[in-house]
């Protein structure tokens, strides 16, 4: 589970660096935003991962990422997330082996400011992985769908109204079929980093609302 370890440490540090946008909020007197309607955004950009398939050393897998996310308050949301990485042909089966996932959840927002949010967010569906799988020094495609699962934190930050990018990192777990032929979980550790498109202008505090009175 040093996926997981990696995963949970890197969630702690993410939530320590983030301390000086909870400062900031407390130092404006911990204001509520002003209410309104559901805000949305979709994001495209690339995605990177390490897996262990078919029992062999990690491998390296790259490709692109989508999501379209809905904010119900300042703090929580749910997001729709597919991802799509693909490795290098197999020198020994000349198979390239890939994975597939879409994933939902709720998103969580701990800390923000004016320009940066921190993001947590736990997914849930299926992942498609397709892998050459040696039984008794033949390849064979072993391609699995199955559900999974993933946990993981972000950084967002402000460009230009209405584009923004961000960065996230998961802990992804899988399945995929052994050289034993039998289907065995894998941790996996997954980079993304996206273009995000708002089609409304995040929610203003009340504070700055109050100053354009």
């Amino acid at each position: 589970m040093s996926a997981l370890r990696f995963s949970t440490r890197l969630s702690i540090l993410s939530l320590l660096w983030a301390s000086p946008l909870l400062a900031q909020q407390e130092f404006r007197g911990g204001v509520t935003p002003a209410a309104k309607g559901p805000e949305c955004d979709i994001a495209v950009g690339y995605s990177y991962a390490f897996l262990n398939l078919s029992g062999k050393p990690a491998v390296k897998l790259s490709g692109v990422d989508s999501s379209a996310t809905i904010d119900f308050t300042q703090r929580w949301g749910a997001t729709v997330d597919s991802s799509y990485v693909r490795a290098g042909r197999d020198p020994g089966s000349g198979h390239s082996s890939y994975v597939l996932s879409f994933l939902t959840g709720p998103v969580f927002v701990p800390a923000q400011n004016d320009n940066t949010r921190l993001l947590v967010r736990a997914l849930a569906g299926m992942s498609l992985v397709d892998s050459s799988v040696p039984v008794n020094q033949l390849y064979y495609r072993g391609w699995l769908s199955r559900f999974s699962w993933a946990v993981g934190t972000g950084i967002e930050q402000n460009i230009s109204a209405p584009f923004a990018v961000r960065f996230n990192v998961d802990y992804l777990r899988t399945s995929f079929v052994s050289s034993s032929v039998i289907v065995q979980p894998q941790n996996d550790i997954r980079f993304t980093g996206s273009l995000v498109y708002r089609f409304a202008a995040r929610r203003q505090s009340r504070h700055i609302a109050a100053k354009q009175r």
